[in-house]
């Protein structure tokens, strides 16, 4: 039973995440935070009580590695992107790393698959325009939780 915390903890925070980056386009620190909390000490339960140290160092380094990405894209951005998207990558790396670490970089390109998508039905639909300001979280988390659901 335990094993599924941490797929819930992604799954309850990253929906309330997603709604407030889509009405606010912002991700808050508190929040996040929290998620990243739970998910390490729901991880460390886990490993402790039933030896999966192995999986916490995979979610740890994922989590790691996913954010330094997410910081470059930042980088790159000129503004396009904000450093919500960045604190909200190690979470959500975390749980990668915990179900699916293999497929880290994949969520991340499927996140701007389905963020590109969208924009573009967006333009085409002419309900938005090339300036329109697009939240980056629920795609974010929508591609982390399939990641995580594929691997499982």
């Amino acid at each position: 039973m335990l094993e599924f915390l941490p797929l819930v903890i992604l799954l309850l925070f990253g929906f309330w995440l997603s709604i407030i980056d889509i009405r606010s386009h912002r991700l808050p620190n508190q929040i996040v935070g929290a998620m990243a909390l739970l998910l390490i000490s729901a991880q460390a339960v886990i490993a402790l009580t039933q030896s999966q140290f192995d999986r916490l160092i995979a979610a740890l380094e994922t989590a790691l590695a996913t954010t330094l990405v997410y910081l470059l894209l930042y980088l790159c951005s000129r503004g396009s992107m904000g450093m919500g998207d960045v604190k909200f990558a190690f979470p959500l790396g975390l749980a990668i790393g915990w179900y699916n670490p293999e497929q880290w970089l994949s969520a991340i390109f499927l996140t701007f698959c389905l963020a590109g998508i969208v924009a573009l039905t967006g333009i085409a639909l002419k309900r938005t325009s090339w300036k329109s300001a697009l939240a980056l979280g629920p795609y974010m988390f929508i591609a982390s939780g399939f990641v995580c659901l594929i691997g499982y």
